[in-house]
C-alpha cells in the first residue's frame, strides 16, 4: 500500500497498523490481566512479571526497571536499532510502502532493512531451487533419503544452493548490490580482492529466523557426494547486525505458540534434529545454532515457557555436553531439565524409530539439571563407600560453586538441602564443605544484589536530547514541583483540547523539569501545526527512546484518565473534573511563578541597594510587584 502522507502522518499510520500485544508476544509470553496483559520483562532479568501492556493506549511499561514507550521504542531497544530502521521495519510489516519523502538515497543501503530484504530474497531463491529445478534432484534425494517429507521442508522454507560458485551472485545482479551479499554473509571476497564467490555451494540450505519470523541468516547442510571438499559439513552464516548465533533459536517463531501453550520448550542440538521434532509432532522444539547453548538463549526461553529441556544425543559426546551444561544454567530462574536420548541414538532416529510421542514422554520425565548431575555422579562412583560419598559430594557442591548467581539464594538451599538425605550425611557437613570449597577459589563470586544488569547497546539511535539519568532520576525522586507538571501532562494526554487553555496562561518556560519542558514544548509546536497533541500522536513524533519512555511513565501514572471534561459531567460522580483539575494545577503554576518572581526582585534591590534610594522606573516596578506579590498571598 503507497501512501502521500507527511512524515507525522506516515508514522501515527504505522502505529495505529501495529498491535503491541502481538509484536511483543511474539517474544514476551504475555498474559491478560484485567485489561492490561502482563509478562517477564525483555530488557532485564526479571524474574516476577513486571512488564505490562497496555492495548488501549498500546504502550509497555516495565514497572521494575522503568522501560517503557510504545511500538517503535520496544523495537529500538530490543533490537539496538535506529528510528529510521525500525520506521521501516514496522511499516513493511503493516504492508505500508515508505512515501517517496521518506525513502533512502542511494548511500543508505547498508543498514538492518535492506539486510532483511536481501536475506529474505535469498530464502526465497533457495526454496525455489530445491522444489523446481532439475539441479537440485541430489538435495531432494537426500532430503527423502534423511525422512524430510514434503510438509516439513514447506514449513521451514528448506531449500538448496547449486554446485557453482556464482550461482546466488549471478541472480542478484541488478537487484542487490555485491558488497551486500558479503555483508549478509551469503558471499564472501576473494583472497587478494580478486572478485567474489557464494559463501554456500552445494549445500541443502536451512533458513534461519528471528522470533518474529525475519530471515536472519542460513545454516547449509553439504551433500554427501559433494565434490566441493568443504571445510565442514555444516556451515552457519557468520554473524552480522542482523545475526547472533548466541541469541537466536532456531525454529522459535514457528515453536512460540507451542511453547507458551505447553509451558515447555525442548532445545535440540541441531536444526535438522528440530525439523525431524516438528514433523514427528513435537511442535515445542527449537534448537541451538553450532554453539552450546547460552545465558542469552536461556533469557529470550524463559519469557514464554517455565520449564526449558536440553535434549542432548545418547552417546558419550552427549552425556559430556549435558554434564557441561548444568553449572551455566543451575542459577536461572527457570525449570532447567536435562535429557539424553537412550540407546546412544540421536533425537532424530529416536523420532524415526518410535516416533515423536515417545521422546515427548521422556522429555515429560526429564529430571531437573541438579538431579541429572547427582544421578550421573551416583551412577559414576556409587556411595557405598566413604571415597564414593565424598566424590559425589564434591562433585555435587563443585557444581554450585560454578554458579556464581545461586549463592546464597533460597535456590541453594532447597539444593543443599537435598544432598544430606541421599549421602547419608549430616547437613552442617554438607554446608561447611560447600563453604571450604568457595574459600578456595580465588575469585570468590559475587552475590545476586552485587551483580550488575547490562544497560544494552544503544545501537545507533538519535541523538538524545533526554538523558537516562535524568528520566531515571525524575521517575525515581519527583519533588512536589515535578509532579504538579506531570499533573498537567497527565490533563493534556487526557482531554489534549484543553491546550488551548494551557497557553494562554502559561508557557514551556513556566516548567522547571528539563524533560517535561521538552514534552510541553512539543505539545505546543504541533498546536501550531495545527495538529491536536493527543498522547497517541504524540508519541509517534517523539524518536528519542527516552523521552518515549518518560512519557508513558507520566502517563501510566495519570489519576485523570477517566475523569470527566466539565463540571456537569462530572458532578454526578462527586469528583473533580478536567477542567477543575487543570484551573488548580495552572494557578499552582503561576503561583510558584510569582514566588520565583518575588524572590529575583528582592535579589535585585538587596544586589543594587543604592538604586533604591533614587526610586528609578525600574525599581519602582520591583517594588510594586513586591507589593502585589503580597496581597496575593495574603488573599490565599
Amino acid at each position: 500500500m503507497t501512501l502521500n502522507a507527511s512524515s507525522d502522518e506516515f508514522k501515527e499510520l504505522v502505529r495505529s497498523r501495529t498491535d503491541l500485544v502481538r509484536l511483543i508476544g511474539e517474544s514476551v509470553a504475555l498474559h491478560p490481566k484485567g485489561r492490561d496483559f502482563k509478562g517477564l520483562c525483555p530488557f532485564h532479568d526479571d524474574r516476577n512479571p513486571s512488564f505490562t501492556v497496555n492495548p488501549e493506549r498500546q504502550t509497555y511499561k516495565c514497572w521494575s526497571c522503568g522501560e517503557g514507550g510504545d511500538c517503535f521504542s520496544f523495537v529500538m531497544k530490543q533490537d539496538s536499532i535506529g528510528f529510521r530502521e525500525t520506521l521501516e521495519l514496522l511499516a513493511k510489516r503493516a504492508s505500508l510502502e515508505l512515501p517517496a519523502t521518506l525513502r533512502r538515497g542511494p548511500t543508505e543501503s547498508k543498514d538492518k532493512p535492506h539486510l532483511y530484504d536481501v536475506l529474505e530474497w535469498a530464502e526465497q531463491e533457495f526454496h525455489h531451487c530445491l522444489l523446481s529445478t532439475a539441479i537440485a534432484e541430489r538435495a531432494r534425494n537426500y532430503l527423502q533419503s534423511r525422512g524430510f517429507n514434503h510438509s516439513s521442508i514447506a514449513k521451514f522454507k528448506l531449500g538448496f544452493h547449486p554446485e557453482s560458485w556464482d550461482w546466488l551472485l549471478q541472480r542478484a545482479k541488478g537487484r542487490f548490490d555485491v558488497e551486500l551479499l558479503v555483508r549478509a554473509s551469503l558471499a564472501k571476497e576473494r583472497e587478494g580482492g580478486n572478485g567474489y564467490y557464494d559463501q554456500f555451494v552445494d549445500r541443502v540450505m536451512f533458513p534461519i529466523h528471528d522470533e518474529r519470523g525475519r530471515t536472519v541468516a542460513f545454516g547449509g547442510r553439504i551433500l554427501p557426494d559433494s565434490t566441493c571438499k568443504p571445510d565442514a559439513k555444516y556451515l552457519n552464516s557468520s554473524e552480522t547486525p542482523v545475526f547472533s548465533k548466541s541469541r537466536v533459536c532456531y525454529a522459535l517463531d514457528v515453536a512460540r505458540d507451542a511453547i507458551k501453550k505447553t509451558g515447555t520448550a525442548l532445545v535440540m542440538e541441531g536444526y535438522a534434529d528440530c525439523v525431524k521434532a516438528h514433523q514427528g509432532g513435537i511442535l515445542n522444539a527449537v534448537a541451538t545454532l553450532g554453539t552450546a547453548l547460552t545465558e542469552s538463549h536461556v533469557t529470550v526461553l524463559k519469557r514464554l515457557a517455565q520449564k526449558v529441556v536440553l535434549v542432548f544425543d545418547g552417546d558419550r559426546a552427549g552425556m559430556d555436553a549435558a554434564e557441561k551444561a548444568i553449572p551455566r544454567f543451575l542459577a536461572q530462574d527457570v525449570d532447567l531439565r536435562i535429557l539424553t536420548v537412550p540407546d546412544g541414538l540421536d533425537p532424530d532416529e529416536y523420532v524415526d524409530q518410535r516416533g515423536g510421542d515417545a521422546l515427548l514422554e521422556l522429555a515429560n520425565e526429564a529430571p531437573e539439571a541438579f538431579e541429572y548431575q547427582l544421578r550421573l555422579l551416583l551412577t559414576r562412583y556409587g556411595k557405598t563407600t566413604v571415597d564414593a560419598r565424598q566424590r559425589v559430594l564434591d562433585g555435587m557442591l563443585n557444581l554450585l560453586t560454578l554458579s556464581p548467581g545461586i549463592v546464597d539464594t533460597i535456590k541453594e538451599d532447597l539444593l543443599v538441602g537435598r544432598l544430606p538425605q541421599r549421602l547419608g550425611l549430616p547437613e552442617t557437613d554438607v554446608r561447611r564443605r560447600l563453604k571450604q570449597l568457595r574459600a578456595e577459589r580465588t575469585a570468590p563470586p559475587a552475590r545476586p544484589s552485587e551483580r550488575k544488569v547490562s544497560a544494552g547497546n544503544p545501537g545507533d539511535e538519535p541523538q538524545q536530547r533526554v538523558s537516562k539519568q535524568t528520566v531515571d532520576s525524575l521517575q525515581r525522586y519527583a519533588n512536589n514541583t515535578e509532579k504538579l507538571e506531570c499533573e498537567l501532562l497527565q490533563l493534556l494526554f487526557t482531554h489534549p483540547d484543553m491546550i488551548y487553555a494551557v497557553r494562554r496562561e502559561i508557557g514551556a518556560d513556566d516548567f522547571g523539569h528539563e524533560a517535561l519542558r521538552e514534552i510541553l514544548s512539543l505539545c505546543f509546536d504541533m498546536q501550531d501545526e495545527g495538529i491536536e497533541p493527543t498522547f497517541e500522536r504524540l508519541l509517534s513524533r517523539i524518536e528519542c527512546p527516552q523521552q518515549k519512555r518518560l512519557v508513558v511513565w507520566v502517563d501510566e501514572h495519570s489519576p485523570h484518565r477517566s475523569i470527566k471534561k466539565t463540571s456537569s459531567e462530572s458532578q454526578s460522580a462527586g469528583m473533580e473534573s478536567a477542567e477543575e483539575g487543570l484551573r488548580r494545577v495552572i494557578e499552582r503554576i503561576k503561583w510558584r511563578r510569582s514566588c520565583q518572581a518575588n524572590q529575583a526582585s528582592k535579589s535585585l534591590l538587596i544586589e543594587r541597594p543604592s538604586e533604591t534610594a533614587k526610586l528609578t522606573a525600574e525599581t519602582r516596578e520591583v517594588l510594586e510587584q513586591a507589593a502585589r506579590f503580597h496581597r496575593e498571598r495574603t488573599a490565599k
